[in-house]
C-alpha cells in the first residue's frame, strides 16, 4: 500500500514540479522582456504584458471524501497548484489567460492520485491593421455530469458526477468599409467542447456571418446580416440554423437607442425537421449615465422565442445586476446571461476603476485572492451540455466593498427545456422534459487587520425534473481566516460543512488550510 501510494504520489507531483519550474522560468522571461520594454516606454509608461506566476500548497482533511451516507472514507488531500497569469493591453494581441494545475494526492484512501486542469483564457490577434483579426477563447473547468447526482462545492473530492470539460473557440473575421457608404465584417467561426472520461457532451460547431451595416454616425442606421450555423454531439443531435435579416436602429438621444429586426429563418432544432420561418423581433437600449444600464431584447422564432432584459447598476462601492434572458442552448448556441461568478460581478463593478479590461482581469482576480474569495464562487449549478434546449435564466446579484467588509450575493434559477424528443436526447434530458435549477449564496468578508480576513460563505442549490424523485439538493457553510504574509504570499486557514439530499445524500465535514506564493 505504502509502495503504491508513493507511486501514484511520484505520478502525479511530478508533472505538477515540471509545470511550476516551466511558470516559473516563463514568468521570469516574460518579466526580463517587459523590463526592457517599460525602460524603452520611460519612468511613465507600462508594460504591455502582465505576467504573474503562482504556486500554491493546499491541505484538506474531509470525513467523508466519496461523499456517502454508508461508505464515508475520511482522507488526507494534497494538492499543489502551479498557476500563472498574463494579460496584454497593446500590441498585435491583446487579452488574458488564468492557468492552474491541481496535482491531487489521498493519503489513508485508496483513491488514486489525479489531475486537475482550471484554464479561463479570451483574446484578439489583429494579424492586418484594421483589416484581418481573429478571436479565440478556451476554458477547461469542473461541471457535474448529471443535475441529480452527486453534487459538491469541492472539485478535489472523489465524485463520480464530476466531469472535467474544455472549450475552445476560433473567430478569424475580416472588416472594412464599402467606400464611404458602409461597413462590413464578414466571420467564420468553430468551437469544439470535449467532456472528460464520457462521450455524453462532447461537441462541435462550425458557422459564418456576414454583415453589411451603414457607415458612420447617424440617427438612423441600418444593418443586413446572413449567417448560417451546424452544431454536433457525439451522442448523435446535430442541428443547423440559417438565417437572414434586416435591422433597422434609431438614436433619438444619446441615452436611447432603438432598433427592430425581421428576416427568414431555415431550423432544424425542433425535432430535427427543417423547418422556414419569420423571424422578428424589437430591442431597446437606455443608458441614462456611465454607471446605469437598461436593456431590452426580444426576437420571435419558430423553435422558442429569445429575449434579455437587463437592468445593471454601479456605485462608488457597490453593483447592481438583474437579468432575465432565454435562448437556444445547442453547441455554439450559447446563453449569454449575467454574471454568475464573484469574477464577473467584480469585474463589472471595477470598470470605472480599471477602465482597460486586461489590467482590469488581473486587478480582480489579485482582488478576489486578496479577499479570500474564489473567482469561481457563486456560479449557477454547470452541468455538461447534452443537446439542444431553450435555457431561460433569470439572476439578480449584489456586490457591496466597504470600509472594512466585502458582501457578494447571488439569486438564480435556470430553467432548461428539451427542443428535441426523449429517444434522440442524451444525459437528463433522456427522461426529463425539463430541469430546473435554483441557488442562493452570500459570501461576507471582513478586513481583520490591514493583512488578514474573516470569510464566510453560505450556499444552497436544487435541481428538479419532471418527477419528484429526481431532485438533488445541497446546502453548504464554510468560514475561513485569510492572511497575508508578504507583499506577494497569502495563506488561508478554514472549515466547512456540506449536506446533500436526493437520490445520493450524504454529510461531509472539512478543515483546509492553503497558501499561494506569487512571483
Amino acid at each position: 500500500m505504502l509502495s503504491r501510494n508513493f507511486h501514484e504520489q511520484t505520478r502525479v507531483l511530478r508533472p505538477c514540479a515540471l509545470a511550476a519550474a516551466w511558470l516559473l522560468s516563463a514568468g521570469a522571461a516574460w518579466a526580463q522582456d517587459d523590463a526592457s520594454q517599460a525602460n524603452k516606454l520611460g519612468s511613465s509608461g507600462r508594460p504591455s504584458v502582465l505576467v504573474e506566476p503562482r504556486f500554491g500548497v493546499m491541505q484538506t482533511w474531509t470525513d467523508n471524501n466519496r461523499l456517502s451516507s454508508t461508505n464515508k472514507d475520511a482522507a488526507l488531500l494534497t494538492t499543489l497548484t502551479p498557476g500563472i497569469s498574463i494579460s496584454t493591453t497593446r500590441g498585435a494581441i491583446r487579452g488574458s489567460l488564468d492557468y492552474s494545475l491541481n496535482g491531487i494526492v489521498y493519503t489513508k484512501s485508496d483513491e488514486k492520485a489525479r489531475v486537475q486542469h482550471s484554464l479561463a483564457a479570451k483574446g484578439v490577434a489583429e494579424l492586418i491593421d484594421n483589416l484581418f483579426f481573429v478571436d479565440a477563447s478556451a476554458s477547461v473547468s469542473q461541471q457535474a455530469a448529471s443535475a441529480f447526482g452527486v453534487q459538491t462545492v469541492d472539485p478535489l473530492l472523489a465524485n463520480a458526477n464530476r466531469r472535467e470539460t474544455a472549450t475552445v473557440s476560433v473567430s478569424p473575421r475580416i472588416q472594412g468599409r464599402i467606400g464611404s457608404v458602409a461597413n462590413f465584417e464578414l466571420r467564420a467561426n468553430t468551437s469544439a467542447t470535449n467532456v472528460s472520461d464520457a462521450v455524453i457532451g462532447d461537441s462541435h460547431a462550425n458557422g459564418g456571418n456576414l454583415r453589411i451595416s451603414r457607415a458612420g454616425r447617424a440617427a438612423l442606421t441600418w444593418s443586413l446580416d446572413a449567417s448560417t450555423q451546424k452544431s454536433s454531439f457525439k451522442t448523435g443531435a446535430q442541428n443547423r440554423v440559417s438565417s437572414a435579416t434586416a435591422s433597422l436602429g434609431y438614436t433619438p438621444d444619446v441615452d436611447w437607442k432603438l432598433g427592430v429586426l425581421a428576416g427568414r429563418e431555415r431550423s432544424d432544432l425542433k425535432d430535427f425537421v427543417l423547418r422556414n420561418s419569420w423571424t422578428y423581433g424589437a430591442n431597446l437600449s437606455w443608458t441614462p449615465s456611465p454607471r446605469t444600464k437598461v436593456s431590452a431584447d426580444f426576437q420571435s422564432h419558430e423553435y422558442g422565442d429569445s429575449f434579455s432584459y437587463n437592468l445593471e447598476h454601479r456605485w462608488s462601492r457597490s453593483a447592481l445586476r438583474f437579468s432575465d434572458s432565454q435562448s437556444v442552448n445547442a453547441a455554439s448556441f450559447q446563453n449569454a446571461g449575467a454574471p454568475r461568478s464573484n469574477y464577473d460581478l467584480y469585474f463589472f463593478q471595477f470598470a470605472s476603476l480599471v477602465p482597460d479590461p486586461a489590467q482590469r482581469d488581473v486587478f480582480v482576480r489579485n482582488f478576489l485572492r486578496a479577499q479570500g474569495l474564489s473567482a469561481d464562487a457563486l456560479a449557477s449549478s454547470a452541468v455538461v451540455d447534452t443537446g439542444p434546449t431553450v435555457l431561460r435564466t433569470q439572476l439578480l446579484s449584489y456586490s457591496l466593498q466597504g470600509v472594512r467588509t466585502t458582501l457578494t450575493a447571488t439569486a438564480s434559477r435556470n430553467n432548461n427545456r428539451r427542443l428535441a424528443s426523449a429517444s434522440s436526447s442524451a444525459g437528463d434530458f433522456a427522461a426529463n422534459g425539463r430541469v430546473l435549477q435554483r441557488s442562493l449564496s452570500v459570501n461576507i468578508s471582513h478586513n481583520l487587520t490591514p493583512t488578514s480576513s474573516a470569510v464566510l460563505t453560505a450556499l444552497q442549490q436544487e435541481s428538479e425534473g419532471d418527477t419528484a424523485a429526481q431532485s438533488s439538493t445541497l446546502r453548504s457553510i464554510s468560514a475561513s481566516w485569510n492572511c497575508r504574509l508578504g507583499t506577494r504570499t497569502n495563506f488561508t486557514l478554514g472549515a466547512r460543512a456540506a449536506h446533500s439530499g436526493g437520490l445520493i445524500s450524504y454529510r461531509e465535514n472539512a478543515m483546509f488550510a492553503n497558501l499561494v506564493q506569487q512571483f
